[in-house]
């Protein structure tokens, strides 16, 4: 016959408060939170372009075409190259995990896998 899951009340009851009032506090802090209005960028900006010359110190001007006007980018590098690194990090670990070892990859049985 099953028995019915019962609670644990051995373990630690200061811990488990204390993650309810964190809890409580941090939504609060997000609930009540307020932003500004975004500003975003004015109308026919390049950022692509105003990045690519600020990444190879080009004169943004020499890059903009008819109409578009250049941002200034040197803030948006820091970001780019972090989300860059990190991008190749897990590419790196994606592709040590999925490396085989010839010495560790035996079969069940004792025979080589093909």
């Amino acid at each position: 016959m099953t028995t019915k899951p019962e609670i644990n009340t051995e373990g630690n009851l200061t811990a488990g408060l204390a993650a309810i009032a964190l809890f409580l506090v941090l939504g609060g802090v997000f609930l009540t939170a307020s932003f500004s209005t975004p500003i975003g960028f004015p109308e026919g900006a390049a950022v692509t372009k105003s990045l690519g010359a600020a990444m190879f110190d080009i004169a943004p001007g020499a890059l903009m075409g008819d109409g578009q006007t250049a941002v200034p980018a040197e803030g948006f590098i820091v970001a780019f190259i972090a989300i860059a690194v990190v991008l190749d990090a897990a590419l790196d670990g994606a592709l040590m995990l999925a490396k085989r070892d010839d010495e560790e990859d035996v079969a069940a049985d004792g025979g080589e896998r093909r």
